[in-house]
């Protein structure tokens, strides 16, 4: 049969199957590296037990093998008594598509909105919805690395959102995200601290509302700079009151000034252009419940840190990275929240 003969009933098909022919004749023709579904268990294993097998638990390496189900090898641990597999207290436990993860990371990892991967997967929008928190609150509970040497640090602004709440009776719905009543920053905003330093590593977290205070400065920023560490900042006075609190070496950037560089070296240009990106990239969402907003800003942050890796190992990447620790979110906690 000609491909001719193929091609004359494409103009039939809908959008959704056109878009899956393609993807078929993609596969075929032009084969990407793909991780096996057999294979993820052990990427999880390698990944969470690098440092030699112990209980999900309670920690104790006193564990040994319990047999297997469904061809899943189990283990037993000899202090807490409780068993688990390679896949227990990972995004992955209890999952009815084991075989759809690898398909729905790379999806994420392209930015596809949960409609489109529902519809790509044969899953609910809802199921993406829950695996996609799984993900990222996993990659949460990793916590922040230690920020050193320059660590430029500021401030941006996010509305606060209530999306996905029942009953909003304190002010009028906004759509598609909105856009705040006034101009400057108002009591409906929630601030975002970033800091970064020159090597890259990265701390983006929700700090509160409006306008912040040092000591809520350094609830997010306290345990994360390194000894020695030189804080850039503008003239804020919390930043101010921060340093001291600290007994931070800093760099007072005044831009409201003219004053973007302070001898040749100390400014907050890299953490101003991570806002604008950040900013940019949010609005695909069409507005982020306040609640999930920390999930956000660190998947936008592992975009940043893994944006120079191909496709395929950032796919592995994040596989590895959500199952190095125990994390218990389910979607019961996620329909709680």
């Amino acid at each position: 049969m000609s491909w001719l003969h193929v091609y004359e009933d494409f103009d039939d098909l809908s959008e959704a199957e056109k878009i899956q022919l393609f993807e078929a004749i993609k596969d075929t023709l032009f084969p990407e590296q793909r991780l096996k579904v057999d294979k993820v268990a052990e990427e999880v294993r390698d990944s969470r037990f690098s440092s030699g097998l112990a209980c999900v638990h309670c920690g104790s390496k006193t564990v040994k093998r319990n047999g297997k189900y469904r061809s899943r090898q189990r283990y037993l641990c000899k202090d807490c008594g409780k068993t688990f597999n390679d896949l227990t207290s990972s995004p992955l436990a209890g999952t009815h598509y084991p075989d759809k993860w690898l398909k729905f990371i790379e999806y994420m990892l392209d930015g596809m909105t949960l409609p489109k991967i529902a519809n790509r997967l044969h899953i609910h929008v809802s199921t993406a919805f829950y695996w996609r928190h799984k993900v990222l609150y996993a990659l949460r509970s990793l916590g922040h690395d230690a920020l050193n040497g320059i660590v430029e640090s500021d401030e941006t602004f996010f509305l606060e959102s209530h999306k996905g709440r029942r009953r909003v009776t304190f002010r009028k719905p906004r759509k598609r995200g909105g856009v705040a009543k006034k101009r400057g920053i108002r009591k409906e905003q929630v601030c975002v601290l970033v800091a970064m330093d020159r090597n890259g590593d990265i701390v983006s977290q929700n700090a509160g509302n409006v306008r912040i205070t040092a000591v809520e400065i350094d609830a997010v920023l306290g345990t994360r700079l390194a000894p020695g560490s030189l804080l850039c900042k503008d003239s804020a006075k919390n930043y101010v009151a921060f340093a001291k609190m600290k007994g931070l070496h800093h760099e007072v950037i005044t831009v409201h000034k003219g004053v973007y560089v302070r001898k040749g070296i100390y400014h907050v240009q890299h953490v101003n252009a991570y806002h604008r990106r950040l900013k940019k990239w949010m609005e695909r969402f069409q507005g982020v419940a306040t609640k999930y907003l920390d999930n956000y800003l660190f998947w936008f942050r592992f975009l940043e840190r893994y944006k120079e890796i191909t496709p395929y190992e950032a796919k592995r990447s994040i596989l590895r990275n959500m199952s190095k620790r125990a994390c218990g979110v389910t979607v019961g906690y996620l329909r709680a929240v």
